[in-house]
């Protein structure tokens, strides 16, 4: 989701939390950071008065955005039955 929100314009990471606002704000502060580290995106750093940071999809992560709209293309179409999925397991998303 946040390489997806990334790709629309919500580069900050106050902007991305609210986007997300079901996140865990633990992984939502984590995520971005492994994903600077694996290369999907880059992080720049503003020295202003109050701190800023924003992040950017490196040539990596933009090719990674087709995988991702047809993923959740996907889940759209099969909501229903990955609701129930979920309901008796909810443990399924880790099997993912």
């Amino acid at each position: 989701m946040l390489v997806y929100y990334v790709s629309q314009g919500y580069k900050r990471p106050s902007e991305l939390q609210q986007k997300i606002p079901n996140g865990d704000r633990r992984v939502l502060a984590k995520q971005p950071g492994e994903l600077v580290n694996h290369g999907f995106m880059e992080k720049q750093v503003f020295n202003t008065k109050v701190p800023r940071v924003e992040y950017k999809l490196t040539k990596l992560g933009e090719d990674l955005l087709p995988v991702i709209l047809v993923m959740e293309k996907w889940g759209e179409q099969h909501r229903e039955d990955l609701e129930k999925i979920l309901k008796t397991d909810p443990k399924f998303m880790n099997v993912l």
